[in-house]
């Protein structure tokens, strides 16, 4: 008789201790954020008032200290004037590759645009909204939960790249429509910082097995990797049928939501390292490389790039289609390491040549927009180029 109750008092005693455990990690997590979590659910924490300085010992095509500071709406920038309402407004949204989280203050490409632009519109107020893994459906997020209080009168969008193969938006998707309807960890992760942390480890996961996150590629270190037509051809079709259309709708519907709300959408289309040409820094072959050698997701560089190619045509057929500013990166940037430290993200050199070709075609089109912001005349297009 005894056994039974001293194996119910231990039990007891252990759910006990995992419900304190429980209690004294989201009291930890809701104080701390230790893992700079940035999303509860479908609720976007942002980071405001945030000071890191980062001692880079390992990749040495960055610098070896990284200031990154965000101001007080959590974004990277100038804190917003008091006259922001009569001003030219500008915010980047876009994930890791507009983040620039390794590259230090000033250095990211939509500062190294500002100051651009700041030549012909000198009281413009350009903002960083970038946040690392946001697809367009954190983009949607974001625009609803922050960015469209603060009536910006324009909102650019890098785009692309953490929507590749991403099938698991959809949920995400339902949840801006119909609330009841997401994932009970989702729900969980509205109201729960340990859950939350969970949820938000899980999709770290996922990224990194889409080759998302930030490393040293070692150009002359990839072995080259043969595919068959057969593999292409069903490579590219399993795109076109399977993400594309959803991907078009997320990107019409962010379209929508910033044209409903007084703001002037633009996209840019998502360079890449790898793809067709010869690096003019070490001379290797960029479309023969190995991008990723999982059995499951056999890419070279030119098949990932042609798959990256299917996601920045849709921009392009977008842009044509409702009229919109399409600033085409992905065909203008050239392919160089001396522009990415690995396949996507930039070198300061390379933000600062995207900051360049941006602020090109961003120039004239706000120039005709807003001409009242305008206080001299776009540099032309010959000078733009002899100026990089």
């Amino acid at each position: 008789m005894d056994r039974p109750r001293v194996a119910l008092g231990h039990a007891a005693l252990l759910l006990f201790g995992l419900v304190l455990a429980a209690g004294v990690a989201e009291v930890f997590l809701r104080v701390v954020n230790p893992l700079g979590a940035r999303l509860m659910g479908d609720q976007i924490v942002l980071q405001r008032n945030y000071r890191q300085t980062i001692t880079n010992e390992k990749n040495p095509r960055l610098d070896p200290v990284i200031v990154f500071s965000r101001n007080s709406l959590g974004f990277r920038g100038p804190e917003p004037p008091a006259d922001i309402a009569s001003r030219l407004s500008i915010v980047v949204l876009g994930g890791s590759t507009t983040e620039c989280w390794y590259l230090s203050d000033g250095r990211d490409w939509p500062a190294a645009m500002a100051r651009r632009l700041a030549q012909t519109f000198p009281e413009a107020w350009v903002n960083n909204a970038g946040m690392e893994g946001h697809s367009s459906f954190g983009h949607r997020l974001l625009l609803e939960q922050w960015v469209l209080r603060l009536k910006p009168r324009v909102a650019l969008f890098l785009v692309g790249i953490n929507d590749v193969e991403r099938e698991d938006l959809k949920a995400g998707d339902r949840a801006l429509q119909a609330r009841g309807e997401t994932s009970w960890s989702e729900r969980l992760a509205r109201h729960s910082a340990l859950v939350a942390t969970l949820v938000n480890l899980g999709r770290t996961q996922r990224a990194e097995k889409l080759r998302l996150l930030h490393g040293d590629v070692r150009l002359n270190r990839l072995p080259p990797l043969p595919l068959r037509p057969e593999h292409r051809k069903n490579t590219l079709l399993l795109h076109a049928q399977r993400y594309l259309p959803s991907f078009r709708q997320r990107v019409a519907e962010l379209v929508a939501l910033c044209r409903n709300n007084g703001v002037e959408p633009v996209l840019v289309t998502q360079p890449a390292l790898y793809g067709e040409g010869i690096d003019d820094v070490t001379g290797v072959d960029l479309a023969k490389i190995t991008v990723d050698n999982d059995p499951e997701h056999l890419l070279n560089g030119s098949l990932a790039w042609r798959v990256l190619e299917l996601y920045n045509d849709t921009l392009r057929e977008l842009g044509r289609e409702q009229e919109l500013l399409v600033v085409d990166l992905a065909r203008r940037l050239q392919k160089s390491s001396r522009y990415f430290y690995d396949f996507i993200h930039l070198t300061n050199e390379g933000a600062a040549e995207v900051g360049a070709l941006v602020a090109a075609d961003l120039c004239p089109w706000l120039a005709e927009r807003f001409a009242d912001a305008a206080r001299s005349p776009c540099p032309p297009a010959q000078a733009r180029d002899e100026a990089r």
